[in-house]
């Protein structure tokens, strides 16, 4: 989350413990990459969008109204369901979630105009997200959140596809021949969605035994891109996004450091059971539906 007041928050960067069962020991956020100029990933290269047309017009700012302003992206996946990271809902300052009402969501957004605002009716995140530990390595799989709006904007800006990978087999022969779309608002570029389209999903990554896995990717990212959405692109030139994004600088075992994302996996049955409650006749409801276009 990019914060405009300065939120600190305070990330374990390098100071995680390491732990006996996972591939991880450290962490860095997503919201707080590139809080010194020598660590900061280039987005320079990352091309401005046009955000009032189809995909992008699906994807827009999560913008949190509490005493100190901040946004996220997040993504339609469905006519009034919108996917970010769960970091950017708790407010560190309180030690609470945000309510609801000071959560809103403009589609499309660029440089003061948006294609379509709703602001939020509730929001579900996952219920072992510990905010007061929201980088710590062991949180990173339970950094997702869905919000859903007060008004079904996605019938009039499109909404995304989406899709479920799993480790081994065909979700890891994608990964490979398939370079990933990750668009978001940076800090550096805040009022204008720009797009890096030629990253990709590395590998898994193993937390522990017993919780899901995350992906490794490198994609250049910066505050205001946590909860970005990471698609493939369909045939039709349509997105399906399969992983959100989430920390920056995460430290392997091994020395390594990579950026984290959450695949859509490890949500999809509360992102089908709010399809179906949000769209009632939706059949689409797999682990692999399509985006739909504006209306």
């Amino acid at each position: 989350m990019a914060w405009a007041a300065g939120l600190a928050a305070a990330a374990l960067w390098g100071g995680a413990p390491a732990q006996a069962q996972s591939s991880l020991s450290g962490a860095r956020p997503a919201a707080e990459a590139a809080a010194d100029g020598a660590q900061q990933p280039p987005t320079g290269h990352r091309t401005l969008v046009d955000a009032s047309r189809y995909p992008w017009s699906a994807i827009g700012r999560v913008n949190v109204a509490v005493s100190r302003r901040g946004h996220c992206t997040g993504a339609l996946i469905g006519e009034r369901l919108v996917v970010t990271a769960a970091h950017c809902l708790f407010f560190r300052e309180t030690g609470r979630w945000v309510a609801p009402q000071f959560v809103h969501f403009l589609a499309g957004y660029q440089r003061g105009e948006h294609a379509a605002y709703s602001r939020a009716a509730r929001y579900v995140a996952a219920p072992d997200f510990d905010g007061a530990r929201w980088s710590d390595p062991l949180n990173l799989p339970n950094d997702w959140a869905l919000i859903v709006l007060e008004e079904p904007i996605g019938r009039e800006v499109g909404h995304l596809g989406w899709r479920a990978l799993t480790p081994g087999g065909e979700s890891e022969a994608l990964m490979r021949a398939n370079p990933v779309s990750l668009a978001g608002y940076p800090r550096d570029r805040q009022h204008a969605m720009s797009l890096d389209a030629g990253c990709r999903l590395e590998r898994f990554l193993t937390v522990t035994r017993d919780k899901p896995p995350l992906i490794g990717h490198r994609c250049a990212i910066i505050g205001g891109d946590s909860g970005a959405p990471m698609a493939f692109t369909a045939e039709d030139g349509g997105l399906q996004v399969v992983a959100l994004n989430s920390a920056a600088d995460v430290r392997l075992s091994n020395g390594e450091r990579i950026n984290s994302a959450v695949p859509l996996s490890t949500f999809a049955a509360e992102i089908a059971a709010l399809i179906a409650e949000t769209e009632p006749g939706a059949t689409a409801l797999s682990t692999s539906r399509r985006g739909a276009p504006p209306r």
